[in-house]
């Protein structure tokens, strides 16, 4: 019995390290937008195949905003709603204001969640995303928004 309670200890104290610097998953939101690659080099733009039909487009390697710019994320019947601080706010609506009819590339994790045709200006700084997400995802990024906020306010 007592070599058991040495075993299961030292598996304790083993994993308990690994435990202790474990940081929360990352999650990884990129808004990019449709380029037509022309005057830009390989690095500078990315093929991106958009669901459902498979249309292969490319966009600016950099993206417009990412999950650094999030200050608020909430989902409702609707979808998921998205709402970017002053730096995202200010990309979003140059963007959206300089590239109507091109297509805007919301992904997280690297997988096209919303591909709309830019038809107006958004100037709002936020985004709606018109279909719900798993609850996991939105927990993930409404902690990278709360955390945003507080380092923001430290600043």
């Amino acid at each position: 019995m007592r070599w058991i309670s040495l075993l299961i200890g030292l598996l304790v104290f083993t994993f308990l390290p690994a435990q202790a610097g474990h940081s929360p998953p990352k999650i990884v939101l990129r808004i990019h937008v449709q380029t037509t690659g022309e005057g830009l080099s390989a690095q500078q733009a990315t093929t991106i195949t958009i669901p459902p039909n498979g249309e292969q487009i490319q966009v600016r390697s950099l993206p417009e905003v990412t999950e650094g710019n999030l200050i608020n994320v909430q989902q409702d019947a609707s979808g998921l709603h998205l709402q970017f601080d002053h730096v995202g706010q200010v990309n979003l609506s140059a963007v959206t204001a300089q590239n109507q009819g091109r297509i805007l590339v919301v992904l997280i994790d690297g997988y096209v969640v919303y591909a709309p045709i830019i038809d107006e200006q958004i100037t709002n700084g936020e985004l709606d995303i018109p279909r719900p997400m798993p609850l996991q995802i939105v927990q993930f990024l409404q902690d990278v928004a709360r955390k945003n906020v507080r380092q923001a306010a430290k600043s």
